[in-house]
């Protein structure tokens, strides 16, 4: 899939209530931020609030900046969110080789959002 856009809004993933309002902004793409954007401390609640919000939706609005490759929590990220309907893409931060994308292309492929469980979370 081939996506153009002339202006890409970001928005931090641990900002839900923030993503329809970007989408409402007028920007032709709105990529909402698992890596930079949030702290490390927040990134498993980060992936939550954005497979909570867009596992609601009934058509693809939003891309998805996932953690890198070699972070903890990059195939968590791809497995809760690469089928979800609301997601119209996964962008990959910090490639530097094909076999980057190729590797997370296949564990999207195979996850279909089935090996991924949102852990119990500790009081």
């Amino acid at each position: 899939m081939t996506i153009a856009a002339r202006s890409i809004l970001f928005v931090p993933g641990d900002r839900a209530e923030r993503f329809e309002k970007a989408r409402a902004s007028g920007a032709d793409m709105v990529v909402i931020d698992l890596e930079d954007a949030v702290l490390p401390d927040r990134k498993c609640a980060a992936r939550d609030a954005v497979h909570d919000a867009l596992a609601s939706l009934t058509e693809p609005r939003f891309v998805v900046r996932v953690n890198s490759l070699d972070t903890d929590w990059h195939a968590d990220d791809v497995r809760a969110l690469a089928a979800l309907p609301g997601v119209a893409g996964l962008m990959l931060p910090k490639a530097e080789r094909a076999s980057d994308f190729a590797a997370m292309r296949e564990a999207a492929g195979e996850s279909r959002c089935t090996h991924w469980s949102r852990p119990s979370r500790q009081s």
